[in-house]
């Protein structure tokens, strides 16, 4: 272990990022989903959107209509003061843990009823400074969320970061969300949403 956290250190340095790896032993079951733990600030998260690269957040975020036959919207993060973890292992247990989720903002319904547990993708060092995803992710909604409950709406995108010793960062973004910039998307009217589900 001790020689691993040093291997993980030297290729930190030589990224020029100054956040150690992790060098506790994990304070929680490394399977869990998301812990809910007592935590402590750390570093800094601002959530972004850009597939190709990360872009600063809009006020008006326009939504993907994806194969999946439902919406999501594009986010992206760039983060300082975590290690950054492998990018060519999603296994390795240095890997932040990162977790996106999106609810309507006036009624805290969430859009996706099963992104509790966030993922562990590494970062890469970005051009202006710090670490950001190595691209965009989509957050997926729930397919029954159709066109009209969508587009209009302040949608609330909620990040958050932790590392295996309990460190956390989050940001928060509301925006406006607008129909997709190709056009290719099916306008309902009528639709009974996903209420029916709210509680799963």
């Amino acid at each position: 272990m001790r020689t691993l956290a040093l291997i993980a250190t030297v290729v930190l340095a030589s990224c020029g990022e100054d956040a150690p790896a992790p060098q506790c032993p994990p304070v929680y079951d490394p399977e869990m989903c998301w812990p809910d733990l007592v935590t402590f600030p750390q570093g800094t998260a601002t959530l972004g959107t850009g597939r190709a690269a990360f872009e600063p957040m809009p006020d008006e975020l326009p939504l993907e209509y994806g194969p999946q036959g439902g919406f999501d919207l594009v986010a992206n993060v760039r983060m300082t003061g975590f290690y950054p973890g492998n990018p060519h292992n999603i296994l390795d247990p240095y890997n932040p843990r990162t977790r996106i989720r999106a609810f309507f903002d006036d009624t805290n319904v969430p859009l996706d009823f099963r992104a509790r547990c966030g993922g562990r993708t590494a970062y890469v060092p970005s051009r202006a400074g710090g670490y950001e995803y190595p691209a965009g992710v989509g957050v997926i909604f729930e397919v029954c969320w159709r066109s009209d409950h969508l587009i209009g709406k302040r949608i609330r995108v909620e990040l958050e970061i932790m590392d295996d010793c309990g460190g956390h960062a989050k940001d928060v973004k509301v925006v406006t969300a607008v129909p997709p910039t190709n056009g290719m998307y099916p306008i309902e009217q009528g639709t009974p949403g996903c209420m029916h589900a709210v509680d799963l």
